[in-house]
């Protein structure tokens, strides 16, 4: 039974990677007004904070900070980023943006670590 709730969470995990490209593919006007009036970098926190969640739920584990989830999840801001220059129309990389999603998912990990007991 722990095997396939491993596996579900993977599953949820990698959909979430999958959204989080699909949102940055689209145009700031093809956004609903109420997410843009929330400030970019909140956006970013809780997006990339509910990331380190997930990626704790997949593939963490007890022993110690897990750096190399926390790496992944920062280099897939960077990489969301890049898409975010390379497939949106209206949008820009920005430097903050990946600073916020690093903090995020560092909150998501840290606070999955604490608060969910395996």
């Amino acid at each position: 039974m722990r095997r396939i709730e491993k596996m579900k969470w993977k599953i949820g995990f990698v959909a979430y990677c999958f959204l989080i490209l699909w949102l940055s593919s689209l145009a700031p006007k093809e956004l609903p007004d109420q997410v843009m009036s929330v400030p970019d970098y909140v956006l970013h926190l809780v997006e990339y904070c509910f990331l380190g969640i997930l990626a704790w739920a997949a593939f963490g584990s007890g022993g110690g900070f897990p750096w190399g989830l926390f790496a992944f999840c920062t280099c897939f801001g960077i990489a969301d980023e890049c898409w975010q220059d390379w497939w949106s129309r209206g949008r820009s990389p920005e430097v903050w943006d990946v600073a916020m999603d690093a903090i995020g998912s560092f909150l998501g990990l840290l606070c999955s670590m604490v608060f969910w007991k395996r």
